[in-house]
């Protein structure tokens, strides 16, 4: 699964540009940058542009690249999850963080950036997870811990590009044994179905507890995602608050009245706006529906030098960064 060859996951990190490299006859390996070239990058680049149409810039092909990065990761490794303990077999990315820029395999990028891809398999990687087939719409929940889990809830939403609810949830209860995968209930992509839409999925504990959240773009064919292109954009609202020596809380909010769509969030120098500390987010390339906002933390090593506490970065595919 190709990936991108740089991230827009730290603000001011520069866009390098891409090219097709040469690739050697001998080895099969590409020069230049690394791998953005050659087969895999080519096809990397026809999946962005199938989805998401023609790039003009790096910028603008890793914006877009996100959320190839996204769902091919999170596919990947859902696959393997549900088939956990019953022939599954390995499935290592082969350079998880390559000191080159790469478009071949990486979950995190050149400098340690964090993305679409790696917050992808973070998500299918969940010990407690709910996902959906994509083949029909089955929605699985997954219990890979030692403890089971009584009375669960599963929830599916769909909504229109809008930001609208299409029909009424779907709601099972569910018992979760420890190391299982259950079936609930299947939302399947039907032709009554808008051909690009939101599948939004919840599994709650029985004290009402968000479990797993998981959010799917779905489309017919890949040129329907291009839909996303006309996605009106909306304004971000960012607050943060020191949550630890080496973290920070931030809520962030969308304050428009359409979706924002694969909000990401990272820090930045609090004078320049330049690249801050690399940090982890516990969630990541969100989408928010109109009025929405979830509060996310992100944290950098406990040893790194800061002079200042980092300033957080929210930005979206259809919304300019905003900070806090």
């Amino acid at each position: 699964m190709p990936k991108n060859p740089t991230s827009l996951s730290r603000p001011g990190s520069a866009a390098v540009p891409v090219r097709t490299a040469r690739v050697s006859p001998r080895s099969g390996r590409s020069g230049g940058l690394g791998g953005t070239g050659g087969r895999h990058g080519d096809t990397y680049h026809r999946a962005v542009g199938d989805r998401l149409g023609t790039s003009a810039s790096a910028e603008e092909l890793c914006r877009k690249g996100q959320f190839v990065d996204y769902e091919s990761m999170r596919a990947m490794f859902e696959a393997w999850n549900n088939r956990m303990w019953r022939g599954a077999g390995a499935l290592p990315p082969a350079l998880p963080h390559p000191a080159l820029h790469t478009a071949v395999w990486p979950v995190c990028g050149h400098g340690l950036d964090m993305s679409g891809a790696y917050y992808g398999a973070r998500k299918g990687c969940e010990p407690v997870h709910v996902q959906a087939d994509p083949a029909d719409g089955t929605v699985l929940a997954a219990n890979h811990t030692g403890a089971a889990l009584r009375g669960a809830t599963v929830a599916a939403q769909l909504y229109d590009l809008g930001g609208r609810p299409i029909g009424g949830p779907s709601l099972s209860a569910a018992d979760l044994a420890a190391g299982s995968v259950t079936d609930a209930f299947a939302v399947p992509f039907t032709r009554a179905l808008p051909a690009t839409h939101l599948l939004r999925l919840r599994l709650t504990g029985a004290d009402g507890a968000l479990l797993s959240a998981n959010d799917y773009w779905r489309y017919r064919t890949p040129t329907d995602m291009r839909s996303l292109n006309g996605l009106p954009n909306v304004r971000l609202s960012v607050d943060s608050r020191p949550a630890g020596p080496a973290a920070v809380a931030a809520t962030v909010a969308n304050t428009g009245t359409s979706p924002a769509a694969m909000v990401g969030l990272s820090l930045a120098a609090p004078r320049s706006g330049g690249p801050a500390l690399p940090a982890l987010a516990d969630d990541n390339c969100l989408w928010l529906l109109p009025g929405e906002s979830r509060e996310v933390t992100l944290r950098w090593p406990a040893g790194a030098r800061a002079a200042q506490a980092p300033a957080v970065v929210a930005r979206a595919y259809n919304a300019l960064p905003v900070t806090g």
